[in-house]
């Protein structure tokens, strides 16, 4: 199986790659921007990933975080 990551290396280099996987990035906020964020940039091969949101799950905001259920509210 190729590395799932053989797509990014080609488009910005093996060395930047290794950046990436070495880094740890703060993403506060998990509502409609933080959420998908948070996501693309482990999906880009960041290494540590902290996120933080006190925001409590409601059904007034539940549509704008991306792992939030009903079953997750309060």
């Amino acid at each position: 199986m190729k590395n799932w990551q053989s797509r990014t290396e080609l488009l910005i280099g093996e060395g930047n790659l290794l950046k990436l996987k070495k880094s740890h990035v703060l993403v506060a906020g998990l509502g409609g921007v933080g959420s998908w964020a948070a996501e693309l940039l482990v999906r880009g091969g960041v290494g540590k990933l902290t996120i933080a949101d006190h925001d409590r799950i409601t059904a007034t905001n539940r549509n704008r975080q991306l792992p939030a259920l009903s079953s997750t509210e309060g």
